[in-house]
């Protein structure tokens, strides 16, 4: 098939530590060659550190999303896109409500040797928790 959809529902989730972020992902090794897809929730206040070794675009749907980095700090509400740039060290942090994205990367964000090391700080979770 050409096209495919999802939804949270289809998600594998991660919990980031203890950190209240959760991660969902769509498109991962197990379905993708070539990139790498799904949602993520983050609670009130919440962030997660992070060195990405692949080029990520995130789309804010609710909520307020920050990236903060060396160079700055971008931040983006519902319907607005963030790029984030392969190996630059970055924290994502959500504002005052629980905010969700949706992101793509490329390649596969937990394919690479350098994420597959930062993974260990993710565990396997049903969902993110309920609204």
């Amino acid at each position: 098939m050409s096209t495919s959809r999802f939804t949270t529902d289809d998600a594998a989730w991660v919990r980031f530590g203890d950190a209240g972020v959760y991660i969902g992902n769509v498109l991962h090794e197990k379905n993708s060659t070539s990139m790498g897809a799904g949602f993520a929730c983050f609670l009130p206040g919440a962030a997660m550190t992070w060195t990405p070794s692949y080029d990520e675009v995130i789309v804010v749907r609710s909520g307020e999303f920050t990236v903060d980095s060396q160079d700055g700090s971008t931040t983006a509400g519902p319907g607005e896109l963030v790029w984030v740039r392969a190996s630059v060290p970055v924290t994502f942090r959500a504002g005052r409500e629980t905010t969700w994205i949706a992101f793509a990367t490329y390649p596969i964000w937990d394919s690479t040797p350098e994420s597959k090391a930062q993974a260990q700080a993710l565990q396997p979770v049903d969902g993110p928790p309920a609204d």
